[in-house]
C-alpha cells in the first residue's frame, strides 16, 4: 500500500484518487472545499467510496510516497504550498495536466522527480468529490524510468496506466487535439461539432497540421501530411461533446490555453518553425481570457 496525495480534486482528480483508494492505497484528496465521499456516476467506472480530505497544507503532517498533481496547468503555482508540504527526494510526482511542460512543477517539489502523463478521461464535476464520468480512464508514461513502478501502483485499480517507449507521440498527438479542440470550442462557444463547419474546419486542419511539424521535429512519430485525415477520423467519431476549456469559458473561469498553445508556440520560437494558425488561435484565447 502506498501513501499518495491527489492535489486538485477536480474532474480528473477524483477519478483517479477515488480508484486508487479503491485498489486499497492511502489516499489523501488536497482541496479547498471538504467532501467525505469519492463518487463517481459512470456506466463503466462506478464508484462510490469514503474518501480522506485535507483543506490546509499546514494540515499535512509528513511527505507521501506519491502525489498527483491534477491542478490545470496554470493553477500549478498556486498549488505551491501543498506540494511543498507533501514532497521530498524520496516522492515521486505524476504530472496529471495538458500540455508538454510538465516541468512546470519541479521548481515547487523540493527536489522529487516528476514523470509527465498524457490523461484520457472526460469528466465533468458535478459537486466536490462527485464526477459524471463520460469516457476513458486511463494515463499514459514515459517507460523510464519509472514506468514499471507507476504499473504495479496501479495494477489493482480500474484507471489504466501505461508505460510507453513513444511518449513524444502520445504527448504531442494528444497536444495536436487540445491546440485544436479547445481553442474552436473556446472562440466559437460551441461543442466539438463546430469542427465540422465548412468555415471552421480547414481551420481545424491546419493547427494540427502545424502541431505535427512541431511533434516531427521533436522526434514524435506524427506526419503532418495526415492531420486532415485525423481531423476526419475524430469527426467520424460522431462526438460533440464539451472541452475543458469550453466549459471553463461558459463559467468565466480562465482558461490553461497558454500551457496548450503557448506551449507550442514556445517550442516553435525555439526550433524556428512558423505555426501561424495556431499563434492567432493563441492570440485571440489570450485576447479574451486571463491566464492566471
Amino acid at each position: 500500500m502506498a501513501r499518495i496525495a491527489v492535489v486538485g480534486p477536480g474532474s480528473v482528480g477524483v477519478f483517479f484518487a477515488g480508484h486508487l483508494a479503491a485498489a486499497g492505497h492511502d489516499v489523501i484528496a488536497c482541496a479547498r472545499r471538504p467532501f467525505d465521499r469519492y463518487v463517481i456516476e459512470s456506466a463503466e467506472f462506478p464508484l462510490d467510496i469514503e474518501a480522506t480530505v485535507v483543506t490546509d497544507p499546514e494540515d499535512i503532517e509528513s511527505t507521501v510516497d506519491w502525489v498527483l498533481v491534477c491542478v490545470k496547468a496554470h493553477q500549478t503555482e498556486g498549488a505551491a504550498g501543498w506540494l511543498a508540504a507533501l514532497c521530498d527526494q524520496n516522492t515521486r510526482v505524476l504530472v496529471v495536466q495538458n500540455g508538454i511542460e510538465h516541468h512546470r512543477v519541479d521548481p515547487f517539489v523540493n527536489g522529487a522527480p516528476s514523470i509527465p502523463a498524457v490523461v484520457y478521461c472526460g469528466a465533468e464535476l458535478v459537486a466536490p468529490g462527485r464526477i459524471e464520468h463520460l469516457t476513458s480512464g486511463r494515463l499514459i508514461v514515459p517507460a523510464e524510468p519509472f514506468g514499471q513502478e507507476l504499473v504495479e501502483l496501479f495494477a489493482e485499480s480500474q484507471a489504466e496506466l501505461r508505460p510507453s517507449g513513444n511518449f513524444a507521440t502520445h504527448q504531442w498527438r494528444k497536444l495536436s487535439m487540445n491546440i485544436m479542440a479547445n481553442g474552436l470550442t473556446a472562440l466559437t462557444r460551441r461543442k466539438m461539432g463546430v469542427v465540422t463547419e465548412p468555415g471552421v474546419k480547414p481551420i481545424a486542419i491546419a493547427l494540427v497540421r502545424e502541431c505535427w511539424q512541431l511533434a516531427q521535429a521533436e522526434g514524435a512519430d506524427l506526419d503532418p501530411g495526415n492531420a486532415e485525415e485525423a481531423v476526419e477520423t475524430l469527426m467520424a467519431s460522431g462526438g460533440d461533446g464539451g472541452t475543458s476549456m469550453f466549459y471553463d469559458t461558459l463559467a468565466g473561469r480562465p482558461t490553461e490555453h497558454d500551457a496548450i498553445h503557448g506551449a507550442a508556440l514556445r517550442c516553435a520560437d525555439r526550433l524556428g518553425i512558423d505555426t501561424p494558425t495556431i499563434r492567432i488561435i493563441h492570440g485571440l484565447l489570450d485576447a479574451r481570457a486571463p491566464t492566471n
